[in-house]
């Protein structure tokens, strides 16, 4: 987009429907957008005014990716002049501080680095800094990171033509509906911003609305009852509205707070205007979202915090299946918290530092064996029993830049033919979600014929067991999650073969040892297994070794054999080792596979 327009004597800025007509030396009404001679240049381009980390709901997005961090900036200026605006020490302003220089790939990092899953462009009006704006979204779309602008609503028809495919998502001020309020008070325009609004939506930017009520101001019921009746006919009754409570700011000290009362009967008006999904925010109370086909609460949320979450894959009502409107995180969730590992990230942390004490404690080299690590072998018991055998591994990984993680183990609940990959957006941690490779797990698909996605299947603890451990010790890695049922170790190798191509990509193998034996047979036969993994070798497997991820284990000692890649064995141990309980026991070991 060429945001300005050169005539005879001044250049036109295509920022905003105000298209300020400014003369060489001036800026235009925002401040901050000055004619240099041959062009317009935007003073505050990489000198944001205000960085924050916020929760995605403070923007407020309450439909789009719930539960997640957001990176927000702002700068100074804005094309608006309001009264009672929270932001008017930046908003208002035109001085740049020009301290301290962020480039779009300085912002791109930093959002990285704080595991926001997007980035905001908000505090004052983005509009007036799209040109920064679009050079951090455009380098934030190849990360993989959404953008979202909060904003008065005032662009150019040509900017939001710009926005598609870069802006995901918009939350729009309607401040009243009141168009002689909006010229005289505010300085903007009530029709064009209602243009604008139908714009947004017609062009697929997923947008949400919110009205700060003002006591006195455009709290009637009849100006309320308009802006409801407009979302609900012109942007469809899912489109959510925000009731924001006021307080006294700026210019306005002398105003009341918003009354709650004021807040429910706005509410009350936006449900019998036929919205789906209104929300009363600054008053402390909770704002679930309902499914619009049975009622089922489906989200809940007190302030920032998203309380409740019971989305299914594809956003799906898990009462009737009906989808809710919006842009979300379909997370893998976390089934065996609490069960086969903490449900507290401090207590995951201190038993794998305990893990690592013993190691210390009893001598247990930790350095690894091989230049080139490509596959580790891992128990999925619970911690008390596999943990310091699994911990091994993932601890001789450690000091290895690994930034995909495929994990591929069986499926002990529900049988099924072929493989079924992860391709959810995350990857629920109790500390921090893993996001998931999911181009990777959609290649797998494409690939293999009997590689698809069976949501029911993710609920597996074979699998699930490994994320801590790759949370832990690689934070910033991606995952893929592959479950087989009836599969072929031939198939698997193929799996196998691919991902060993990939750079920076390790491959964990998940599988316990035999089963409920006493403990004499049970290390009878163990120790069939442990010397085929050791010595590469599937005719010893078939003479008597029981694992439940053989089909995997046999895939991977097929594929080194042929590859010459080695194997060591780390740790052996049985669930006897914790429970005394030598009667029925389990067998547990950790490998790695390097050359």
């Amino acid at each position: 987009m060429q945001y300005y327009e050169i005539n005879e004597n001044s250049i036109t800025c295509l920022l905003c429907h105000h298209y300020c007509k400014i003369k060489e030396g001036k800026v235009g009404i925002c401040g901050v957008n000055k004619n240099t001679g041959d062009k317009i240049e935007c003073l505050v381009y990489g000198y944001p005014a205000a960085i924050n980390i916020d929760p995605v709901e403070k923007k407020p997005l309450y439909h789009f990716l719930p539960n997640t961090k957001t990176f927000s900036l702002g700068t100074v200026g804005c094309n608006f002049s309001c009264s009672f605006c929270q932001n008017h020490g930046i908003s208002q302003e035109h001085h740049v501080n020009k301290s301290h220089y962020y480039c779009a790939q300085d912002i791109v990092d930093l959002a990285i680095q704080n595991n926001c899953q997007s980035i905001s462009y908000t505090y004052n009006e983005p509009t007036i800094f799209y040109p920064y704006a679009k050079d951090i979204a455009i380098l934030a779309k190849q990360k993989g990171l959404k953008n979202i602008f909060v904003s008065n609503g005032f662009e150019s028809p040509e900017m939001i033509n710009d926005m598609v495919g870069i802006i995901d998502a918009a939350n729009i001020d309607l401040k009243s509906f009141n168009a002689s309020y909006y010229k005289k008070n505010l300085h903007g325009n009530l029709e064009k911003i209602l243009e604008n609004l139908k714009l947004f939506k017609k062009n697929g930017i997923w947008i949400e609305i919110t009205t700060l009520i003002i006591p006195t101001i455009n709290d009637s019921i009849e100006e309320l009852t308009q802006i409801a009746q407009f979302i609900a006919k012109e942007l469809g009754a899912d489109t959510p509205w925000h009731l924001s409570a006021f307080h006294p700011d700026y210019k306005e000290q002398d105003l009341p707070n918003t009354p709650i009362q004021t807040l429910q009967k706005a509410y009350e008006i936006g449900k019998e205007a036929g919205l789906h999904h209104v929300y009363i925010g600054n008053a402390n109370i909770e704002n679930p979202t309902l499914c619009t086909n049975c009622g089922y609460e489906l989200l809940n949320r007190k302030r920032f915090a998203l309380i409740k979450n019971d989305l299914q894959y594809k956003n799906l009502c898990p009462k009737c299946h009906t989808p809710l409107q919006g842009i979300f995180m379909n997370n893998r969730k976390a089934v065996f918290a609490g069960s086969f590992y903490p449900n507290n990230c401090n207590e995951i942390n201190k038993m794998i530092h305990h893990f690592n004490s013993l190691l210390q404690q009893h001598n247990i080299n930790t350095s690894s064996p091989f230049q080139n690590i490509k596959a580790i072998i891992a128990p999925h018991a619970g911690y008390i029993y596999s943990g310091f055998t699994a911990n091994i591994a993932y601890k001789i990984l450690q000091n290895h830049s690994f930034k995909r993680f495929v994990v591929i183990g069986p499926s002990h609940k529900i049988a099924f033919e072929g493989a079924s990959v992860s391709v959810y957006d995350e990857y629920q941690c109790v500390c921090t979600n893993l996001k998931i490779d999911t181009p990777l797990a959609q290649e797998l698909i494409n690939e293999f014929d009997f590689v698809s996605h069976y949501d029911q299947v993710h609920q597996e603890h074979s699998t699930e067991t490994q994320i801590p451990f790759i949370q832990h010790y690689f934070p910033n890695a991606s995952v893929v999650e592959l479950i087989y049922g009836k599969c072929d170790p031939s198939q698997i190798e193929q799996v196998i073969d691919y991902v060993m191509k990939l750079e920076d990509t390790m491959l964990v193998i998940s599988t316990d040892l035999s089963h409920f034996y006493d403990l004499q047979t049970a290390k009878s036969l163990d120790n069939i297994c442990l010397e085929s993994i050791s010595k590469l070798d599937i005719a010893t497997w078939e003479k008597g070794c029981e694992a439940c991820g053989r089909v995997g284990v046999k895939a991977l000692i097929s594929y080194a054999k042929k590859h010459n890649i080695h194997s060591q064995l780390l740790d052996y141990r049985t669930s006897a080792d914790t429970s005394k309980d030598t009667s029925r026991v389990v067998g547990y070991t950790s490998a790695i596979f390097g050359n």
